[in-house]
């Protein structure tokens, strides 16, 4: 989708990238340690249900680097740097791809919860767990890198770029109308909703079940981990993309041309956001992680203070 940044003032713009430069450093720092972690811990690497959680985090990261970046660079600028139409391509590819495979990555995220809290036994050997959770993971990668590289790499339009507009304004798979309605329902709603809805019908069967639960302590405390990561995920989307959904359904089926600014300018703007949260998010509710970080700063911290009580 493309944001219609072209009509923004200077102060909107600088307004913009300040708030994604207080999001994209913390997220940064964040992802690098959860992967460092999970690189440094072979313990982590064992626990089936962080695999997912760190390969988004991966995707994030990458995120960042790649898309984000050049988008700071245009919100500073007001205009797209270099101005040539393979970097057009680039960015809507880079910035397509990420945004596709973090939502899908979060959806088969969703799922798995419900298997791994109400039918474990579905994720035990080695080929469930291949064809219930390797699988879905490759094929989801693989078909929106190939779908997005041909709709904006090969597909060619009569549609010119515009350098002063995020991600260079309209291309093929925003203008033909069947594409557009395909990649936003398929590709982009219909993961979101799995996160949104799956999440709450998860949190429903838990409690319900809480009392039967509850007889098995450790299974209970271990699944209650995994449901409230995925719960701070489902919160930060249902915070950004239930009113990017309801609008943009709106303006597409009204074809309300202010509606269609709104979401374009402003509340597409927001998904970058939610996206870097999760690194954070994981973070936070994630005890085997977290807890290294704070035996790291504890003696940090004693140290400092110890040596300062010398010097006094």
């Amino acid at each position: 989708m493309a944001d219609s940044s072209s009509t923004e003032s200077a102060a909107s713009r600088y307004a913009k990238l300040s708030v994604l430069l207080l999001f994209a450093i913390p997220s940064a720092c964040c992802s690098i340690y959860n992967i460092y972690s999970a690189i440094r811990y072979s313990l982590l690497r064992r626990y089936f249900y962080y695999q997912l959680l760190i390969l988004i985090n991966f995707i994030v990261l990458c995120s960042i680097i790649l898309n984000i970046t050049i988008s700071m660079s245009f919100y500073a600028r007001g205009y797209i740097q270099p101005q040539t139409i393979q970097f057009c391509r680039y960015w809507k590819y880079v910035d397509y791809i990420t945004t596709g495979c973090t939502i899908w990555c979060n959806a088969i995220f969703t799922i798995e919860r419900h298997l791994l809290v109400f039918y474990p036994q579905y994720l035990r050997s080695q080929r469930q767990k291949l064809v219930l959770h390797y699988l879905p993971i490759i094929f989801v990668h693989f078909y929106i890198i190939i779908f997005y590289l041909y709709t904006i790499c090969i597909r060619s339009c009569d549609v010119p770029f515009d350098f002063t507009e995020h991600l260079c304004g309209e291309d093929c798979i925003e203008v033909i109308h069947e594409l557009a309605l395909f990649n936003w329902f398929f590709n982009v709603l219909f993961p979101v909703f799995i996160v949104i809805i799956g999440s709450c019908v998860l949190l429903i069967r838990v409690l319900w079940a809480r009392r039967i639960m509850q007889r098995n302590l450790r299974n209970w405390s271990k699944n209650w981990k995994m449901i409230v990561q995925l719960l701070g995920i489902a919160t930060i989307y249902s915070l950004v993309w239930l009113p990017l959904a309801t609008t943009s359904l709106v303006a597409i089926f009204k074809n309300d041309d202010n509606l269609r600014t709104i979401t374009d300018t402003y509340l597409y703007y927001l998904t970058y956001l939610s996206d870097m949260c999760i690194p954070i998010v994981v973070l936070i509710f994630s005890p085997e992680i977290n807890r290294r970080l704070v035996r790291r700063v504890r003696p940090t911290m004693v140290t400092s203070m110890a040596s300062k009580d010398t010097v006094d």
